[in-house]
């Protein structure tokens, strides 16, 4: 019985990464709300009645779906984070350390293989998804993290009034954004071979840009 139970649990295990898989494809294809239960079945290969028994509707699915691509990315920009601040110090409110900790763990680097490629584009697609229900289950991923970012270059930039706090915010965002959303079209328009970009170093120099522009407006003189 032990080792039939173990085989029914692989199979359901199996049976649920597959749907996962598949509403991955169809998301990225399709948007969220144009995302269907019945297409993601047919894309799976198996049966409604299947995919009912890991989840109760289309929202608990991709409740799921997203969490298991946003959670190891917020996972490792938290890491990062927690490292600045157990170190103190300086680096704790130098903008370059902090923006590195949160640009360098979400760009596209090192996925050579196709199930990277497809989970960043999931993870990107996801960020500006216009649904409103898509929406509200990213925003509680995103919620703790963006939190964290917020309050760590509030601390290193003490000087900046809420407005300017706000650009510099919108700045930083924007580029985040940007970089990954949109940054395989602007590659093309400029000929350049975005997967053979250096997405560390890429991190490296997005930061060390944006945190010279961000010290400038807190100075003084700025």
């Amino acid at each position: 019985m032990d080792k039939e139970h173990k085989v029914a649990r692989s199979d359901f295990e199996a049976s649920r990464i597959r749907f996962l898989d598949a509403a991955d494809r169809v998301f990225v294809r399709n948007g969220y709300d144009r995302s269907t239960i019945r297409e993601i079945t047919a894309e799976a290969k198996t049966s409604l009645a299947r995919l009912n028994r890991h989840w109760t509707g289309k929202q608990h699915l991709f409740a799921d779906m997203f969490a298991r691509h946003f959670n190891p990315i917020h996972a490792a920009q938290n890491a990062r984070f927690d490292v600045l601040e157990a170190g103190g110090g300086e680096e704790a409110t130098d903008p370059r350390a902090i923006l590195e900790a949160f640009f360098s763990p979400a760009l596209p680097g090192g996925q050579e293989q196709d199930k990277d490629h497809l989970a960043h584009r999931v993870y990107c697609r996801a960020l500006i998804d216009p649904s409103a229900e898509a929406s509200e289950l990213v925003h509680p991923l995103v919620r703790e993290t963006r939190a964290r970012l917020v309050r760590l270059l509030r601390n290193a930039l003490p000087t900046l009034d809420e407005q300017d706090f706000f650009l510099a915010l919108t700045a930083v965002l924007g580029t985040y954004l940007y970089s990954q959303v949109y940054g395989e079209r602007l590659a093309a328009a400029v000929n350049v071979n975005h997967r053979a970009i250096d997405w560390n170093r890429a991190g490296s120099i997005l930061s060390s840009i944006l945190a010279d522009g961000l010290r400038r407006a807190a100075s003084p003189a700025g």
